[in-house]
């Protein structure tokens, strides 16, 4: 028999109801869910009917919306409801190019057998879903686009590949080339070359070699001569040597610099043998030879020689012991320290430029890792003045040979023929014992931090073949209309003669507008690109860049109106901080100049990420606009994508506005 409950009070049902998310952008939509606890039924404002538990997407919103959902049970109605708002509309500097760049060589190794490959397929994959809609694809270096498939064999496939899966996952890519080492790779004489002026030579037996002119030559037998030892634990050694006893000894770990009381005590930074010569012969080509040994040295050698300022570098190359040069001819390797106690010859090539007084240094400009003890040796210094040192012949480029005595020039093919570092002088139409004051053009290659010589572009085969790289390019990309122009870090530029340029901010200039025309007509309506850093008078167009003759204040008069600026101003070492932050100022400059740029950020450092918006801000607050995408560029390991997320994630909380949600 059962029992008869009277006089209970019946709970209301208890609803939950929210939106995710909360704001979205006009035109996207959202997902309204809900439960009702103790319900009979529920009713909403789209439907008249609902489930007790469910969910619900609306079509997209045009405007901030209302929903509720309305329960009934126990005799009661409850009802909830949220409201969805449209995210603000990015008015200006809206992150409509939300791109990350690529580098990396796809040309040898079919598809998964390459890393590269592989890399930049999971690179696809993973910025798609991040939202991200772009890739800037530098792949292989820009000569691939142009080699046959004997030097590419893989190239084709690969790339064919890399565009399918881009094509299906909704990303971009925008290809980058143009680079000015390409034509000297292909053409090797259009190489950029520096002037040596009258190199003294002599003729004997009917071959004129240079006159030997000693800077040093030292073998460190007694002492360490004229040379400074700097700046800790470097000493003379009078018991180890290459060629008899006698040497520069340098020790590992340095000691401690003298600190404040109670500072945390520091290592001592470098290590380092120097010499300062003076009143030296502007534009004059020298050999360095010296031999070094090594024991356990884990710190990082290098050679660099600069001028009487020690702030412009005249040797400093990619390799940090340089490029080693024998009989006229580059090494097939960059030089290199020998196995443990193994004595090694290390050479190289520099010019004085218009300098007259330069610093000579080998040594160690930091620490090695976790203080391991090392020792390094160095002896048998040698530098010498050296004749037709990889001379580079064109139009305008020649070798000119002179009678030191009385001025007769002499012809070549005529007079005399160039070899390796000397004159073979013909049918003794220059008699022995003659003094000869020789010039020519030195291939700057091998001297700055910096793959290759980029190649002049006044001789007219430079834009040839930059024609030539661009139509392939257009021929493996028919539907791009955007491309990037590869002039980046531009460290050797305006030395031949026939360019007859004012500056080097005038070459620049003249070079870019050819460039940008050249482009236009092969492929009219294209939007181009082009990163900032070589026409930025906050970064690298200043009035002395490494190897670049003349100044390059007004590069930025080049660049066409329709030109994109992708922006990667960081902290810059070659000018005076301006009144505002960098990166701020560096904006400004370009958009007083009416020109649409793209921030390259992170440069993995992640609160690079932060600093980079904040000036964003600053710059929008200062009237720039026309910042209309980022790029999450890496240059690390062959590309750090692991922050990809991160920044993301970044951008989106801290300028919603900017990113599309």
């Amino acid at each position: 028999m059962g029992t008869c409950l009277t006089g209970l009070a019946i709970a209301a049902p208890t609803v939950h109801l929210s939106a995710s998310p909360e704001v979205v952008a006009k035109g996207t939509s959202t997902s309204i869910a809900w439960d009702a606890l103790g319900a009979e039924s529920c009713a909403s404002s789209w439907a008249p009917s609902l489930p007790l538990t469910g969910s619900y997407t609306p079509p997209a919103l045009q405007a901030a919306t209302s929903y509720t959902v309305t329960c009934q049970g126990g005799g009661a109605s409850v009802s909830q409801q949220v409201t969805v708002q449209l995210a603000p509309a990015c008015v200006t500097n809206c992150f409509t190019k939300r791109w990350i760049y690529f580098y990396g060589g796809i040309a040898w190794g079919t598809k998964t057998a390459n890393a590269d490959f592989n890399k930049l397929s999971a690179l696809i994959v993973n910025a798609a879903a991040l939202g991200y809609n772009g890739i800037v694809v530098n792949i292989g270096g820009e000569d691939s686009y142009i080699s046959d498939s004997r030097d590419a064999p893989d190239f084709a496939g690969n790339l064919a590949a890399i565009k399918q899966l881009a094509l299906d996952k909704g990303i971009e890519l925008i290809p980058m080339g143009g680079h000015p080492q390409i034509p000297a790779q292909l053409q090797p004489e259009l190489a950029e070359a520096v002037p040596v002026v009258d190199t003294p030579f002599v003729v004997a037996n009917g071959v004129a070699r240079v006159a030997t002119h000693w800077l040093a030559n030292d073998n460190f037998a007694a002492g360490k001569s004229d040379w400074d030892l700097w700046d800790l634990n470097i000493q003379h050694d009078p018991t180890e040597g290459h060629n008899g006893p006698g040497s520069l000894k340098l020790v590992q770990p340095n000691g401690f610099d003298p600190v404040a009381a109670g500072a945390q005590p520091k290592r001592h930074e470098q290590t380092r043998l120097h010499r300062r010569f003076v009143n030296l012969q502007p534009f004059t080509s020298y050999r360095a030879s010296f031999w070094i040994m090594v024991k356990n040295y884990k710190a990082p050698l290098k050679v660099q020689v600069l001028d009487d300022t020690s702030t412009i570098p005249l040797y400093d190359s990619l390799y940090p012991l340089g490029w080693g040069s024998s009989n006229g001819a580059w090494n097939a390797k960059p030089n290199a320290l020998g196995a443990y106690g193994e004595w090694k010859n290390i050479t190289i090539d520099f010019n004085t430029r218009e300098f007259g007084n330069i610093n000579f240094y080998v040594g160690a400009w930091s620490n090695a890792k976790n203080d391991e003890p090392g020792e390094a040796w160095i002896d048998d210094m040698q530098i010498r003045e050296t004749g037709l040192a990889h001379p580079v012949v064109r139009n305008h480029l020649e070798v000119s040979v002179r009678s030191k005595t009385t001025g007769t020039v002499y012809k070549e093919g005529l007079d005399f023929t160039v070899a390796n570092e000397s004159l073979n002088i013909l049918n003794g139409r220059i008699p022995d014992g003659s003094q000869l004051l020789v010039s020519w053009y030195q291939q700057a290659k091998n001297m700055m931090p910096v793959w290759t010589a980029p190649a002049s572009a006044c001789p007219p085969e430079y834009m040839a073949w930059q024609r030539t790289g661009y139509e392939k390019i257009k021929e493996l990309y028919p539907s791009s209309k955007k491309f990037f122009i590869n002039y980046d870090e531009w460290r050797i530029m305006n030395w031949d003669p026939s360019c007859q340029y004012a500056s080097a901010g005038a070459y620049l200039a003249g070079t870019m507008t050819a460039m940008q025309a050249m482009l236009k007509q092969v492929n009219p309506g294209v939007e181009l690109y082009v990163w900032n850093d070589m026409f930025d008078p906050d970064m690298n167009a200043v009035d002395k860049y490494f190897m670049v003759n003349g100044s390059l204040l007004g590069a930025a008069d080049g660049i066409h109106p329709n030109t994109v600026i992708v922006n990667w101003t960081q902290r810059n070492v070659y000018v005076k901080a301006p009144p505002i932050p960098l990166q701020q100022s560096s904006l400004k400059f370009f958009h007083d100049r009416n020109l649409k740029q793209v921030i390259a950020l992170y440069y993995d450092d992640l609160p690079l990420t932060d600093e980079w918006l904040d000036n964003l801000d600053a710059a929008e607050a200062d009237g720039v606009t026309g910042v209309d995408g980022f790029m999450y560029t890496t240059w690390v390991d062959n590309g750090k994508y692991d922050d990809l997320a991160a920044v993301a994630s970044k951008i989106k909380a801290r300028a919603k506005a900017r990113w599309p949600q």
